[in-house]
């Protein structure tokens, strides 16, 4: 076999070697790009479920859960940097009348409503949840208990002024509410509760 023969025979097989490779590499990029993606639609899954584990599924606003982590949080910038920080706790004056009243639909326009008001009335940083019921909690980052009193005072108001309409006439609602500071000896639940007795007693003293 001559010379020219053999290295035609040889270069043939590299190039069918070559394309092997080329195709092998293209399957690798493919396949590789399909686990990033499936990665990438995993992560975001994994964030939409942190989401809804921290959200109140009526009103756009954070739970329970989410609140009491982060009293937790604010308690521990207390620690390292002495920056107090305060609770509100709200309660809706005669919600269960309303809701007897004038309907469930109506009750949850006032709840989604006082939500939003409350929401609009703070700072990035705060945080707003629904407790449960008729309950709202704001978290007040870096803000003493004089401050937010002054906060919650201008917030209760705003909320009175809202009303959903019917074709009746519009229906508000007023509210109670108590502040605690966030003190760093203090359990998350107890520093709740305080926030929850100092409402109880504004109500009882305008009752």
């Amino acid at each position: 076999m001559s010379g020219s023969r053999v290295s035609s025979i040889l270069q043939a097989s590299a190039d069918r070697a070559m394309e092997r490779n080329n195709t092998l590499d293209a399957d690798l990029i493919a396949e590789n790009e399909s686990l990033n993606g499936e990665v990438a639609r995993l992560r975001l899954r994994i964030l939409e479920l942190e989401r809804s584990a921290d959200t109140d599924p009526l009103v756009p606003v954070y739970n329970r859960r989410a609140f009491m982590r982060e009293i937790v949080r604010a308690q521990t910038v207390m620690r390292r940097y002495d920056m107090l920080s305060s609770v509100i706790f709200f309660d809706l004056n005669g919600f269960k009348t309303i809701n007897d009243r004038f309907g469930h639909g109506i009750g949850d326009n006032l709840l989604r409503m006082t939500g939003e008001v409350l929401l609009s009335g703070v700072r990035d940083c705060d945080m707003v949840a629904r407790l449960g019921g008729d309950e709202f909690g704001v978290l007040l980052f870096k803000t003493d208990a004089r401050t937010a009193h002054a906060k919650a005072s201008t917030l209760a108001c705003r909320i009175a002024e809202k009303k959903v309409d019917m074709p009746t006439g519009g229906v508000a609602v007023t509210t109670a509410w108590g502040v605690a500071p966030c003190e760093a000896e203090d359990t998350a639940e107890q520093i709740l509760a305080r926030a929850d007795r100092a409402m109880y007693i504004s109500k009882k003293q305008k009752d």
